[in-house]
Formats: structure tokens, sequence, C-alpha cells
């Protein structure tokens, strides 16, 4: 007698699209190679972004670059950690540079990264790669047609409610041209515009970036070597056009950098004096009359903070403290240690997430921590 079968049931179309949007983008990825049809559905870029949307809020992860002297570039390593739990997740690059070669991230965007690396000295180029969907593109690096050129600064970021993406280059082809060299990559089109003056007066850019809302930052400097902050340095990708807000003169520290807080652009300042540690957040916001200026959102005593690279997640502040102090082992080797710290200002506690220790004896060197970024997986092409 033949068995009976009950019919699979059928899910509404509007019920599937709201599982995606609250699974992971591991789950998604799954989906997506289960056929042909699910495969064009979840990678429609209104599904991307509104998954996005929704990771980016519950997903907290800090991706960091761990690296040795510049002698031992080709040993440098990626670390992505989630921030409430302190987890671990391995990263295998999808290149390989080799003992001659060398990378560095250019930022993070919806969970693409872009890179700038070299398997052979000066022979550069950039990459953008997905983690999740494992995908990659390489595209070619403007600055290897200038030669020999000054301050080389990038972005990267994509475009708002899209899933194109921006790579941005900058430089000067000699320190004392008084204009920057600029170029834009956009991936529709997969093509570099070009634009040879522009930006007059510009002394030199900071290599940090922010990129929000389709609009990259940076800081500029002047004075002796530079290191007199003057202006925080907007470009718009939508309206093609740079302004520049001015650093107020209670905001000029001893070291600046630019971040993302409270969902604004932020610039975090700190200092040492004779009190200690102290550290300044002055967001970026819009006067009465629409012009935008810098605002003192709070001052603390910053007492780890120093020049670690940081960032923020949520109201708390997560340093990467990187502990050079030397430690003699039963092999006569050097102990170097990551520590992952969570901060709260308010309360001034710490929480310790992550001890990463490197005993490795054919590398003695001490470690350093290239760069610290926020990463949330995400679904979006290359």
């Amino acid at each position: 007698m033949a068995k009976f079968q009950l019919p699979l049931p059928i899910i509404p179309d509007e019920l599937l699209q709201e599982i995606f949007l609250r699974s992971s983008a591991k789950a998604v990825g799954r989906c997506m190679c289960l056929n042909k049809f699910r495969y064009r559905r979840l990678r429609q870029q209104e599904t991307c972004i509104h998954h996005m949307r929704r990771q980016k809020v519950l997903d907290q992860h800090v991706l960091f670059h761990v690296g040795y002297s510049l002698l031992l570039m080709g040993s440098d390593s990626l670390y992505i950690v989630n921030a409430a739990s302190g987890e671990e997740v391995n990263v295998q690059h999808p290149f390989g540079v080799g003992i001659h070669g060398w990378f560095r991230i250019v930022g993070v965007s919806n969970g693409n990264i872009c890179f700038k690396f070299s398997r052979e000295r000066d022979d550069t180029r950039l990459l953008v790669w997905n983690p999740t969907t494992q995908c990659s593109r390489e595209i070619f690096d403007p600055h290897r047609d200038h030669g020999r050129s000054f301050f080389p600064v990038y972005g990267f970021g994509h475009v708002p409610n899209s899933d194109s993406y921006t790579v941005i280059h900058m430089c000067k082809r000699d320190i004392a041209d008084a204009y920057v060299f600029f170029s834009r990559y956009c991936s529709r089109r997969s093509t570099w515009f070009h634009c040879v003056d522009c930006l007059p007066g510009v002394e030199k850019i900071d290599p940090n970036s922010v990129f929000n809302n389709g609009q990259t930052y940076w800081i500029t400097g002047t004075g002796d070597s530079y290191a007199t902050p003057k202006s925080v340095l907007c470009y718009s990708v939508e309206d093609e056009s740079f302004s520049e807000v001015s650093i107020p003169v209670g905001a000029i520290y001893t070291i600046h950098n630019l971040l993302m807080h409270k969902e604004k652009v932020a610039l975090l300042a700190h200092t040492h004096n004779e009190f200690g540690y102290v550290a300044a957040i002055w967001h970026l916001n819009e006067d009465a009359n629409g012009n935008r200026i810098l605002e003192q959102y709070c001052r603390f005593a910053s007492r780890s903070i120093r020049e670690n690279p940081i960032l923020f997640v949520d109201d708390n502040l997560l340093l990467l403290v990187n502990n050079s102090k030397e430690r003699e082992l039963l092999v006569n080797y050097r102990y170097r240690e990551l520590v992952l710290t969570e901060y709260d200002i308010e309360h001034g506690t710490r929480n310790l997430l992550v001890r990463r220790a490197w005993r490795y004896p054919e590398t003695p060197h001490s470690i350093t921590v290239r760069s610290t970024l926020k990463y949330f997986a995400g679904m979006f092409p290359v």
C-alpha cells in the first residue's frame, strides 16, 4: 500500500522575505546557494539594503589588522572579534603577499573590505572583498601612475540607498604643489574619474578617513611637520564637491582621530597634561543657518587611551591596547600580547574581552595594531 504523504506547506513570499531579513548574513548566503531563483531574489539591491539596515544594529564586531615591524609586513594578520562576547572569527584574506609584500585596510562598508596590497614592493593594487560571500574584485591603483608622489590618502564607502561603492584617491605629485590630484572610482561603471587640480591651499591630508551617508571625511594638517590640525575636509559623492569645517582652537590637542559616534561624524582629540590623559569628543553638526560646525559633546579622563586606535560601539569606548611589556619565558623568547578592552566612559570601568598572545620565537618583534574598524557581515556585491 502506498504511503500517504502530506504536501509541503507553502510559505508566502512576504513571510519568507521577513525571515531572510531577520537571519544572519551567513544564513542568507547559504539560502542563496539553493537554486538560481533564490540567488536572484536575495541578491536584489533592495533586499541587500534592508538586510544591512537590520544587521547594522544587531551585529557588532571589530576588525583589526595586526602586524610586526615594517621589515615583516608579509606576516600581518586579520582578526574579527565580537564586541559583546569577545568571540573571535578567523579571517583568511583573499590574497597572498609573500615575504616581500604587504597590505593595509583602506576602509570597510556594508560588509565589504577594501585593501591596498602589493606582492612585490611598489607594485600596488586595490581589492574589494566580501568575507561572507567570498567574492572579490581587483581594482587598478591610480597611485602607480604618479611614480613618486606625496601624502597619498584613500577613502572607501557605499553610495546611500545603493549597492554601488566609491573608492577615492588623493595625492600631491610634488611636496610643494599648491593643488591635490584627485581620483574617484565608481563600481557601477568600473571606471576611474580624475580631477587634476583641486583643493588649493591644502598642505596635507591625514590618511585616517570616515565614510558616512555618501560623504568622506579627513583631517587636514598645517604647521611644522603638518602636526597642527586645521580643518575637517569633506567630499560629497553625490555633489562631487569638497567642503571644509575649521577645527576650533579648543579642539586642538596632541592627537586626533576621526570616527563615528552616536551615528555622527566625530573628532576625538586627546592629550596629556599635569592631570593625566584628557580626551574630548566633538560632533560635526549644523547651526541654525545650515553651516557645518564642530561642537563639543563631552570631555573625560581618557586613562588608557593614549595613542591606541579607537572606535565606538554604542556609548562605550573600545580600545585595542598594545601591551609591549617584555616577559621572559622558559625558552627565552619575548612575549607579546594584544588586549581588547571595553571601557565605559561614564562609569570609568573596563571589561576585558580578548587577550591574544603571540609566542613565535622566529619573530621576536613587538606587535603593532595597524588599523581598527567596526565591522558587520553583509551580502553586498563587490
